[in-house]
């Protein structure tokens, strides 16, 4: 069955707070920058729109048997969102096994054709699986959502389901199968070409008409993208272990921050992830640009650091790695 990380959420306000926050050992602030999780307008807005995809009704039970997405480009936060929901919803022990509200899958391109149901056996915490053909496995798989009552199933990278011909078939044989149930309802979370599958498959496109929902990236050119874009910039850095802010919605960082990530979360925190080991490392106060500056370029193609007019663009090259807010920690 399958463990998430543990999600860190908490915000530090306070002297007191960011002190303690640097004072735990690496292993702990490392984890924290790893599994940083900021709840901005898209995190809230598409978290509202899985649970109650999840749940219709408030207090109710599960949905109908839909088949539903959660779209976007990647690394543009899908997955984060998924996962944070999913971990609310942990599997229990009940008096007849276990309970899985939530099950959450990742699908992958090497599966053969058994593979989706064979991993539904094992997030559902099966000893063993049976050596049965192809439709005995989905047969049995879709009986063992029922059984384990699950009320959500999300398949993440789901459009890799549809990517190769011979085998999009036989998983669409499970879906269907899983649907028809009406015990729960399926979300597919993945590349935006999953909508363009969907709609030529009325097996699926006909199970509640496929809504869904996209996450996007932040747009430079629309100001109340970069205006959301600084703010998640300020909740990063609310949440980072360090003793002080690293100043990460300043105006010069979010301009050279929409440059290197072209608005991509997930580019984002690839670089403040790194910038923030770095400075873990040096025993800093807090990210320096030094750091952000060496995380960046190294994820740079080598004609991205080439600017207009051919001059060369070095990202957070005109911010001052000296001064009092950037000094070695005590």
């Amino acid at each position: 069955m399958r463990v998430f990380p543990e999600f860190h959420r908490t915000q530090f306000l306070t002297d007191e707070q960011r002190r303690a926050a640097s004072e735990l050992s690496p292993a702990a602030r490392q984890a924290m920058v790893t599994n940083l999780v900021v709840p901005s307008s898209q995190f809230k807005r598409l978290t509202e729109r899985v649970a109650r995809f999840h749940r219709p009704v408030d207090d109710g039970i599960a949905g109908p048997g839909w088949v539903g997405g959660l779209l976007g480009d990647s690394r543009a936060g899908k997955s984060t969102i998924l996962q944070s929901y999913a971990s609310k919803f942990s599997a229990v022990l009940g008096e007849n096994g276990y309970i899985v509200p939530v099950l959450y899958i990742e699908a992958r391109d090497d599966w053969d054709l058994l593979e989706f149901g064979r991993q539904i056996y094992l997030e559902t915490a099966a000893s063993s699986i049976p050596r049965l053909s192809t439709a005995s496995v989905n047969t049995q798989a879709a009986r063992r959502v029922a059984l384990f009552g699950v009320e959500l199933l999300i398949i993440d990278d789901a459009h890799r389901l549809f990517a190769k011909m011979r085998k999009t078939p036989y998983y669409v044989s499970l879906l269907t199968a899983i649907a028809n149930a009406k015990n729960c309802n399926i979300l597919l979370a993945g590349l935006p070409s999953i909508r363009e599958s969907v709609e030529l498959i009325p097996h699926l496109k006909n199970r509640g008409g496929f809504p869904h929902d996209t996450a996007y990236d932040f747009d430079a050119d629309i100001p109340d993208d970069r205006e959301q874009f600084r703010v998640f910039l300020e909740g990063v850095d609310r949440r980072l272990p360090f003793l002080r802010k690293s100043g990460l919605s300043s105006k010069s960082y979010v301009a050279d921050f929409l440059h290197v990530s072209r608005g991509s979360i997930g580019n984002v925190m690839n670089i403040v992830i790194d910038a923030a080991y770095m400075a873990i490392n040096e025993k800093r106060n807090c990210i320096m640009p030094s750091h952000l500056r060496t995380a960046a370029l190294e994820r740079m193609k080598d004609g991205a650091k080439v600017a207009k007019e051919g001059k060369q663009y070095i990202p957070f090259n005109h911010i001052s790695d000296d001064g009092p807010e950037v000094a070695d920690a005590a």
